[in-house]
């Protein structure tokens, strides 16, 4: 009898020590992994137009563009402020407004529009990425290579502009000869 109630004794014991050494071990784990194996800076492009009522806005104009150089390899235990994070998300360099630098996960089409303060009623655009129309673009996820077309207002001829839509070939040329940072 004794002996059975010390069985069930290790089998409630195990029953929590296992989970508390399996989390133990995730917590560490996620301490460690930074340091051990540290995540690869984001870095890619995509290319972008806007048509507004029948013709393509251009983006660059200084205003548009991210004066800050690309961060590929920040300082340790540096801290970007929120404007910094916003604006690394998706941003426009040396004056060329169709191709948007990205060095953030997750960057959205709507970071870009933010970022260059370019005001957009989403629910009235017309987008179309690499080709086929979206609905909600601005919750998209820009991918490296991207090419989103964007129609606002009226009378837009939507396949003559389709056919402008930046190409790979554009965004990797760009990429190799962007003054402040390249293709990582």
């Amino acid at each position: 009898m004794v002996a059975m109630n010390n069985t069930k004794l290790m089998r409630r014991l195990l029953y929590i020590a296992v989970p508390i050494f399996l989390i133990s071990l995730a917590w560490f784990v996620s301490l460690v992994k930074d340091k051990i194996l540290p995540e690869k800076p984001v870095h890619y492009h995509a290319g972008f137009i806007v048509i507004k009522d029948n013709q393509q806005v251009s983006f660059s104009d200084q205003k548009y563009m991210s004066i800050k150089p690309c961060v590929l390899d920040k300082a340790k235990n540096h801290e970007d402020s929120e404007e910094d994070t916003q604006r690394e998300k998706a941003h426009l360099h040396d004056s060329i407004g169709d191709v948007v630098h990205v060095e953030a996960r997750g960057a959205k089409w709507k970071d870009l529009f933010t970022n260059i303060t370019y005001d957009l009623n989403y629910a009235e655009v017309e987008a179309y990425i690499n080709g086929k129309k979206v609905t909600n673009f601005q919750d998209s996820t820009i991918w490296p290579y991207d090419s989103l077309v964007a129609f606002v207002g009226n009378g837009n001829n939507v396949n003559n502009f389709l056919s402008r839509a930046v190409t790979k070939k554009h965004i990797q040329e760009v990429a190799s000869k962007s003054e402040d940072c390249g293709e990582s």
